[in-house]
């Protein structure tokens, strides 16, 4: 009896908790527990739902009395950032602009129709959490029904998926939201490299304008990737394991923002054209070691680029102007730069390596924290280049002379006030021009070590041979000290005397 009850209860219960209703937040209740403003005309443009860090574990069921749901042109704002979710239930109905977000809250599921209801969905946060490329299929950013076996497709605009455990993308992953997304984040993501499925869900983004891979341990980018995104303007991709420029990249032909910091690139090259290329960062590149001059005739509309923080720098040549007329700012501080010119090819002085190939645009050379060389050749370049004329170099900045000797810590500024062509100055100081002080001669610091070890040894004998000394003696009853003896009162002579 009991073996069949429970044949029947077991069935019984999985088929009540396949049936079961979903939980959610009570909507008449939930400007008790968030925050509900009103779209006004003095605060806010929209209508704001913030529910951040309020202990929420489901979806609202709905939106409050006071929000206007179904004018297309009136925009709601819904923050469910910062609760433990896990799991992510369909979005309640509204036909109002939607801009939502849920940071930070857990997330491993997705439930599929996420933005049935919501077809005017504009902008989606989702970053800083658990979500996978099985989590994010291509049901999730359906839009409503539209006919049989079609949805609407939805008008979102952004979608930031950055932190989470995205490896790799299904090809149809961005299908419903291709024609619409401009702005799309797969940041601090373990992707490894853009190929595959990854690559081909990409590849549909065709109105993509920014595009953010930073720290995703990218290795490699296939070269069809950005075939058709001719309209994207900003890519990152700092943080990565790249060791040169993707080719994939050179498909871009609206670039404006190029931001490849902290990869592993040893020679920094551009074989082919970026001509609408106007910033580039290439700073925190460990082993960086050459900028090869003629590869910059590929960016010629160049205005801004940072190179700061390469240790392994040591020779920057600033004949890179002669094919970027259009650069205001080089920022190269912080580096291992001891040269601005290449003495193997050339030297400033030289024709036709005159004033003229260094002319440009350029209202700001930073070159602080730099090992500078101050010669001859540095000199003119920073002639050719109007430094001394530039602003923001005050008494305070530390773009100061390494070497030679004698001018070690003075300002770069200064040396415009100086004949350095005209004086011989020697990169080593052993010699008639500079001897070092007595104390950092070699025979004298030599000598002061042999001191201090012969004092010490000295010492450590001295301190053997007293504690041997005393261990002998004390062996044999001839201490330093004698022991004491006690008279007994009784048996003295006092006590005698005074005996009745």
């Amino acid at each position: 009896m009991k073996t069949l009850r429970s044949v029947l209860v077991w069935p019984l219960l999985a088929l009540v908790g396949t049936c079961a209703p979903e939980l959610f937040e009570d909507a008449a209740t939930v400007c008790d527990k968030c925050v509900c403003v009103v779209a006004n005309r003095t605060l806010f443009s929209y209508d704001l739902l913030d529910c951040s860090r309020r202990n929420l574990a489901h979806m609202i069921s709905g939106w409050p009395d006071r929000f206007e749901t179904a004018n297309p042109d009136r925009e709601i704002v819904l923050s469910l950032s910062g609760n433990r979710l896990q799991t992510l239930q369909q979005l309640p109905a509204t036909n109002t602009t939607l801009v939502f977000s849920c940071r930070h809250c857990e997330l491993a599921e997705v439930s599929a129709g996420l933005f049935l209801d919501t077809p005017n969905i504009l902008r989606v946060d989702l970053s800083w959490n658990s979500l996978t490329g099985e989590a994010l299929h291509a049901g999730v950013f359906r839009g409503p029904h539209q006919e049989p076996g079609n949805f609407r497709p939805l008008p979102l605009d952004l979608l930031d998926l950055e932190a989470n455990a995205i490896a790799a993308l299904a090809d149809d992953t961005f299908q419903h939201v291709a024609g619409s997304l401009r702005h799309l984040s797969l940041a601090r993501n373990p992707l490894g490299q853009i190929a595959d499925g990854t690559a081909r869900a990409l590849e549909q983004l065709v109105h993509l304008r920014f595009l953010n891979l930073a720290y995703a341990s990218l290795t490699a980018i296939d070269e069809q990737t950005f075939q058709g995104m001719d309209a994207l303007r900003e890519l990152y991709l700092e943080g990565n394991q790249l060791t040169a420029i993707p080719a994939a990249v050179f498909h871009l032909t609206s670039l404006h923002f190029l931001e490849l910091s902290e990869n592993p690139i040893e020679v920094l090259e551009f074989p082919r054209r970026l001509a609408q290329l106007q910033y580039l960062n290439v700073s925190s590149m460990p082993v960086l070691r050459a900028v090869e001059i003629d590869t910059f005739t590929n960016v010629e509309s160049l205005k801004m680029m940072i190179c700061r923080n390469n240790s392994a720098l040591e020779v920057f040549d600033l004949l890179i102007l002669q094919h970027l007329p259009s650069l205001h700012e080089l920022d190269l501080s912080q580096s291992g730069l001891k040269h601005l010119h290449d003495a193997a090819k050339s030297k400033p002085s030289e024709e036709p390596v005159g004033s003229k190939r260094y002319s440009n645009s350029l209202d700001l050379l930073m070159l602080s924290e730099n090992p500078l060389h101050c010669d001859c050749e540095l000199q003119q370049v920073l002639e050719h280049v109007g430094f001394e004329f530039m602003p923001s170099y005050v008494e305070e900045d530390e773009t100061r002379c390494e070497t030679p000797y004698v001018l070690t810590s003075m300002h770069v500024g200064d040396l415009f006030h100086i004949e350095v062509c005209t004086r011989p100055f020697f990169d080593v100081p052993n010699n008639s021009v500079y001897e070092k002080p007595a104390f950092l001669r070699p025979g004298a610091i030599f000598l002061s070590l042999l001191s201090v070890a012969i004092v010490v040894g000295l010492g450590i004998i001295i301190g053997l041979v007293i504690v041997c000394l005393k261990r002998r003696l004390k062996a044999h009853g001839l201490g330093f000290t004698s022991p004491v003896r006690y008279t007994s009162v009784r048996d003295s002579m006092m006590s005698t005397v005074y005996q009745p």
